[in-house]
């Protein structure tokens, strides 16, 4: 009874301080004013005026962690298990503030834990907590009609000394004549904030301890919905620099483990690098060498003059006069803007041989010409400070680099979709009377208003100018319309599979993006019209494609016109494929891109303008959905005067189109297919399926018409990856077939052979009937294993341990011991490591904190019958923690190999469930680490002074 009353003493003493502090914001000399409000224990607090004098010292208030709030409330509850609890009126109304206060701490624990929780997932994450995009709010403020206050003239001044159109950031060191006292004040300021003008004001509150950023502007009071909406969204483009964004932990160490795998960079230098290019607002760790280094990335590297440039390169020779010839194309071409000289739009020169072609054609009849290699010694180096800049002579004042590649994702269908094109091909290649195309859209090339010249967007590869000249255009997210150049690769068919299947003609459609949108129907138009030209018709045609909304051949849409493509070509058999999702590389069609680059390089492109009228109207549209909206529906009388002004720009693209080849085979171009031939093409579809809506070619709708689904079940074979349609053998429904049944054979799907990693060849599978069973994401995913966790803390070999230094030993058990284990269940040694530590048992006997171990995370009902349980019953070291009939006797447990006279777990003090700096052996407090066997040994446990004058020898773990 004198052990239970002096720990409700103390437990009455410290809770009823933290509860005064935590729900009054006081420190502990408030708390100690409030003590005598506790009427029921009033001999609880004669020892609050000893252990306030001890917490003085160190804190001026009382923290406490939320393990041990959650301590605490577990012995409060453990006090009102007692029968004393109910032996009297005071005892029980004491009871009922005992259990209040314990609800309150544990109530406060369970808070603390999940801001912590929420706390270690933000840091974890790889975006920043809060992003300008989702958590910035922009608000509008009417002009006040009545005078400004007082208290916002100054903010007004400024507001007008700026004008309309341009962001002002709100500082109260400059706008208000004095400072917020606190952030209630700031608030009500910008709550009620009204100037003479009307103003749009963005916040943004990056979190933390930060405060809100607030950014105003002036605006027009007549502005409609539209142009509201559309400047709000530049405003806070361009207060987008000024606005904080903290980034989280694991962003940094993700961007310096990927910049570790491609240089050795130092720590400094890599915090400079991620804060300039990610804009991290987060504080340098070392702020004058960030200033330093931010400097030296700016180019101050020094006025060191590199003597480099003088040299006057090769003495005079037989090349002279083509190199003359050369120079006198780079001074003649230097393009120079009508606001500043210097300043280029296009790139006059697409490739080296081109540029090396123009040249000769100025020489005179006979002159030698060099080499591409001797030709390219004589550019400006690109780094003049460079070991390589040696090997230049800067004769020509041109420079050239090269295209960086682009990085690659992973998908579990890309080995299938490989096997699958390797079939595709094979098939090809046994077929012969076929043709093979591969089609896809490159990236739309951006065009700019009259007068408002919009660079191509095409980035990685500097092209040859002169170096005096800067190619400058205007950013490409200022326009509202574009071209989208279809590329459809007809494939000259090798012999071999191994053999190339990039090469053949390529043909180029330049569409506008405005009236002429990518789709399935518009795709398969251009492919008739391509095919009908020419002079033989194979009755077997393959495509492949990347997959995207507009070619994926499991979408009704792109099947229907592939129907109608096979009924006006009157083909045998049509097959699609496509690649895996983010594998568009695998085309080959994607391979002529980097040729199509060439030709956009450094390209700015502006249309031409129309009449007064037609431009008032296209200067009102804010995107090609605005200017969709106003040609089809509002104005469709505009569309011709569109059709007019956007064909010159077209023109240019096409004309730079047709000066590249793909292996000495000469690009070719076709004009965009009217809206009329795509409705001739659907003709098909309207006399085979007379129920079809064609405005709803969805799966939904397909399925229930009969015509469709029975036509679609003796004509076509559908896979994920593949569509192929083919002429049944009903000469009512088809004509006649060019090709035997027999050469008519459905593409195999790929299958496994039977080591289950790889594909079998075309050869093995060319007339079996398959199906996706191999498909791995159509596979169910295997069950996990149960991952085996190796103990962690394991003590050092006895062969490893220093001077003065012991490891921790498993002390045998004794016979008595032995036989009572036996009959208990051996407790598993994979499940004592840090990871399933979970709550701290004390033993009655030695005062040494036991680790409670479980494999699962405890429930909070888990959590209370365990501490019911261990303040009912005694705990001893090396008995069982839970009595048989209890619940978590086989989920919960401690070491039973141990005894008293046994050290601290390592667990312990590598799962922080208590103090790490009690002594291993007597668990004194303030204990201190041994710092010469730290270089050592990675753990070392805490000694006390006593304990170390007694010659007993530090315990230690996991030497270096």
């Amino acid at each position: 009874m004198v052990h239970i009353l002096s720990r409700l003493n103390m437990e009455l003493v410290m809770c009823n301080a933290l509860w005064y502090t935590t729900n009054h914001h006081a420190t502990i000399d408030d708390a100690a004013k409030h003590k005598a409000e506790v009427h029921s224990f009033p001999q609880a607090f004669s020892a609050f005026d000893g252990f306030n004098d001890i917490k003085r010292k160190k804190h001026k208030s009382l923290p406490m962690t939320s393990s041990e709030l959650a301590s605490h409330s577990e012995a409060l509850y453990s006090l009102l298990m007692k029968p004393v609890t109910n032996s009297s009126a005071t005892w029980k109304t004491a009871g009922t503030q005992i259990s209040e206060l314990a609800d309150c701490l544990s109530a406060y624990s369970n808070y603390l834990k999940n801001q912590t929780k929420i706390m270690l997932e933000h840091h974890a994450n790889d975006h920043p907590a809060r992003t300008i995009d989702k958590d910035a709010t922009v608000e509008h403020r009417h002009k006040c009609s009545f005078g400004v206050k007082p208290m916002y003239v100054i903010l007004d001044e400024a507001m007008k000394a700026a004008g309309e159109n341009t962001p002002v950031f709100f500082d109260e060191h400059h706008h208000v004549e004095n400072l917020f006292p606190s952030n209630q004040h700031r608030a009500r300021f910008l709550t009620d904030l009204q100037l003479s003008m009307p103003v749009d004001m963005v916040r943004f509150s990056p979190g933390g301890s930060s405060l809100s950023i607030v950014c105003l502007m002036a605006v027009q009071a007549s502005r409609s919905l539209p142009e509201m909406l559309t400047q709000t969204a530049r405003f806070l483009q361009t207060a987008r620099p000024r606005l904080k964004e903290f980034h989280t932990r694991a962003q940094r160490r993700h961007f310096k483990e990927q910049l570790k795998n491609v240089a050795s960079v130092l720590p400094s230098v890599c915090d400079m690098i991620y804060k300039e290019l990610a804009m991290d607002a987060a504080i340098a760790a070392h702020p004058i060498t960030q200033e330093r280094l931010r400097l030296i990335f700016l180019g101050n590297t020094g006025l060191v003059r590199d003597l480099r440039s003088l040299n006057p390169g090769r003495p005079s020779g037989k090349f002279d006069t083509f190199f003359d010839a050369l120079s006198g194309q780079i001074e003649n071409i230097t393009a120079a803007d009508d606001r500043r000289h210097g300043v280029a739009h296009l790139s006059e020169f697409i490739s080296l041989k081109e540029m090396i072609t123009k040249a000769k054609n100025e020489c005179p009849e006979g002159t030698p010409i060099p080499s591409k290699s001797l030709v390219r010694l004589q550019f400006a180096p690109r780094n003049p400070y460079s070991k390589t800049a040696h090997n230049f002579t800067s004769r020509i004042n041109v420079q050239h680099k090269i295209q960086r590649r682009q990085l690659r994702v992973s998908h579990p269908d890309d080995h299938y979709c490989n096997a699958q094109f390797k079939y595709l091909k094979q098939k090809a290649i046994n077929q012969q009377n076929c043709t093979l195309l591969f089609c896809d859209d490159k990236a739309k090339v951006p065009f700019g208003d009259p007068g408002h010249l919009i660079s191509t967007g095409v980035r990685g590869k500097k092209t040859i100018v002169p170096s005096t000249t800067t190619l400058v255009a205007l950013d490409h997210d200022m326009n509202h319309s574009s071209l989208t150049p279809s590329v459809i690769l007809q494939c000259d068919i090798p012999k071999e599979i191994n053999d190339s299947f990039v090469r053949g003609q390529v043909t180029t459609v330049i569409n506008d993006s405005v009236l002429q949108q990518s789709s399935p129907f518009r795709h398969n138009a251009v492919l008739a019209k391509l095919l009908a030209e020419k002079e033989t018709m194979q009755p077997i045609l393959m495509k492949f494609t990347d997959g995207g909304t507009d070619q994926r051949n499991n979408i009704e849409s792109v099947k229907c016109a592939t129907i109608c493509l096979f009924r006006e070509l009157n083909l045998d058999m049509i097959i699609l494929g496509r690649c895996a999702p983010g594998h568009s590389y695998v085309n080959p069609a994607e391979r002529v891109m980097s040729i199509l680059n060439l030709g956009l390089q450094n390209v700015a492109l502006q249309r031409e303008v129309s009449d007064e009228e037609s431009e008032k109207y296209f200067k009102r549209c804010n995107g090609m959905a605005d200017m969709r909206e106003l040609l089809n529906t509002k104005k469709p009388e505009l569309k011709q005067s569109w059709i007019d002004v956007v064909e010159p720009v077209q023109s240019i693209i096409r004309n730079r189109f047709l000066r590249l080849s793909l292996k000495d085979v000469p690009f070719a171009a076709m004009d965009p297919v009217p809206d009329t031939d795509i409705d001739l093409l659907k003709r098909h579809l309207r006399e085979l399926f007379p129920d079809l809506d064609l405005q709803k070619l969805t799966k939904a709708h397909a399925s229930k018409v009969e015509s469709y689904t029975s036509w679609m079940a003796s004509h076509s074979r559908s896979r994920h990856y593949t569509f192929q349609v083919r002429k049944c053998e009903d000469l009512s429904c088809c004509s006649a077939p060019t090709l035997p049944r027999e050469q008519l054979n459905w593409l195999p799907d790929p299958v496994l052979d039977a080591s289950g990693d790889h594909y079998r060849p075309y050869s093995e599978v060319e007339d079996m009937d398959t199906d996706e069973k191999d498909r791995p994401s159509l596979k169910a995913a295997p069950k996990r294993k149960e991952k085996r966790t190796a103990d962690v803390g394991q003590p050092a070999a006895a062969e490893n341990r220093g001077e003065g230094a012991t490891a921790v030993d498993r002390e045998p058990a004794t016979s008595d011991q032995q036989e009572e284990d036996a009959a208990l269940p051996e407790p598993d040694p994979h499940l004592c490591t840090s990871q399933n530590a979970r709550a701290v048992v004390t033993c009655v006997e030695c005062q040494k904190p036991r680790v409670i171990y479980s494999r699962h995370k405890l429930t909070d009902r888990q959590t209370m019958t365990v501490a019911l349980a261990t303040s009912e019953f005694e705990y001893t070291c090396g008995s069982p923690l839970l009595p048989p009939t209890t619940s978590l006797y086989t989920k919960v447990m401690c070491r039973s190999n141990i005894t008293c006279s046994t050290t601290v777990e390592l667990q312990f003090y590598a799962s922080s469930l208590g103090r790490t700096d009690i002594c291993c052996f007597c668990t004194a407090e303030n204990s201190d680490v041994d710092t010469q066997l730290l270089k050592k040994y990675k753990t070392v446990l805490p000694m006390c002074a006593s304990c170390t004058s007694k010659g007993k020898q530090a315990v230690v773990a996991r030497p270096f």
